[in-house]
């Protein structure tokens, strides 16, 4: 990609966002007695701006290559069998990039839903590689949904669209706005800040725990809404099964330990392992594949899965790298292969709850 190339592309995508309908509204109430508010905005570690990956594509050049074997090799054949009948086992089904289903006791939960072909506002720009396993009319009855922040690829208005009033929507603190503005009814959206916990209720014979927990990461959608709402991880607790998923972050070991210790141990985490190269811009935002397993450890999952790769080509490992950086890590810290293992889209694992 040459230099009046890009200078047009961050043009063109500029000016869809600007007419793109995405905003957080000014009611959000910052608490600057907090650590990560301020008074008009939240408190990112992260400090990458237009220019400064204007300056990384430059210096790096295009993309690497996808060819289709390699996206044949990250695809698998899903068990309708088993996403259509009861969950007596938690089980989980990698959906593509940070979109995963887990399924327990009746409750169906999605994170991060992006079931569409672009990670843009529109039609246009960063386009998936990997078809997510399931289509909207394909997903079993599900109960709610977490969303880890806004960007892109892990907030799609036209998947939230497909879902709408369906569901209940748990999003960080300056986000309700936006589904509001969807045409979302206030009632089917909570908002929570960091350490925040709902309880959602469906049975009474189940207690279901949604908390919200801190990562290292950013928000923004248009040019003027840059950290205006927050983002994070979130835990889910369901019955006898604790789960977590990650969203997109860099690394703290003190933040994860933390996390590990409040709310874990996890039977299962969601971690990403993707989007990781070059280090020196990345390093802040996004795990790499070793840093992907200290958070496994930091956390005390039980049973690890890997996403945020082999759908969208976000910067420049190759496509198979990262599970391929992942088993060796496993090996690198004496972990079991079965703790932390890549997984195709489309897979289910089940995993057993030790008590």
């Amino acid at each position: 990609m040459n230099k009046s190339a890009i200078t047009a592309y961050v043009a063109v995508v500029l000016i869809l966002v600007t007419l793109a309908i995405t905003s957080c509204s000014n009611s959000v109430n910052y608490d600057p007695m907090k650590a990560h508010h301020d008074e008009n905005s939240f408190k990112s570690r992260i400090e990458v701006g237009l220019f400064d990956w204007l300056s990384m594509m430059l210096k790096e050049g295009v993309y690497p290559d996808v060819v289709q074997k390699n996206i044949e090799e990250v695809l698998a054949k899903v068990d309708f069998s088993k996403i259509n009948s009861p969950s007596d086992v938690p089980r989980a089904t990698w959906i593509g990039q940070a979109t995963v289903l887990v399924q327990y006791q009746g409750i169906n939960f999605l994170t991060d839903p992006h079931l569409t072909d672009y990670a843009a506002p529109l039609n246009f720009g960063t386009k998936r590689f990997t078809p997510p396993a399931l289509s909207f009319e394909e997903m079993p009855e599900i109960d709610f949904v977490v969303i880890s922040h806004n960007h892109y690829d892990h907030l799609d208005s036209r998947t939230v669209d497909m879902f709408g009033d369906s569901v209940m929507w748990f999003v960080p603190l300056g986000l309700k706005s936006w589904f509001l503005e969807r045409g979302i009814s206030a009632k089917k959206v909570v908002e929570l800040d960091w350490w925040e916990s709902h309880e959602f209720s469906k049975k009474a014979s189940l207690t279901v725990t949604i908390s919200f927990t801190p990562s290292i990461h950013w928000s923004k959608r248009t040019p003027w809404d840059t950290n205006k709402s927050l983002w994070g991880s979130w835990a889910v607790e369901i019955g006898d099964f604790n789960s977590w998923f990650a969203g997109d972050t860099g690394y703290d070991e003190n933040m994860f330990k933390e996390i590990g210790q409040k709310l874990g141990p996890f039977q299962l985490a969601m971690i990403p392992i993707g989007a990781y190269e070059p280090r020196y811009f990345m390093l802040s935002q996004h795990l790499d594949p070793e840093q992907a397993v200290l958070v496994h450890q930091d956390i005390q999952a039980q049973k690890s899965i890997p996403i945020h790769w082999g759908t969208f080509q976000l910067s420049h490992e190759s496509f198979l790298e990262p599970p391929e950086l992942l088993a060796e890590s496993m090996k690198k810290y004496g972990l079991a292969d079965d703790d932390f293992r890549g997984m195709k889209i489309g897979q289910t694992v089940e995993i057993e709850i030790n008590q």
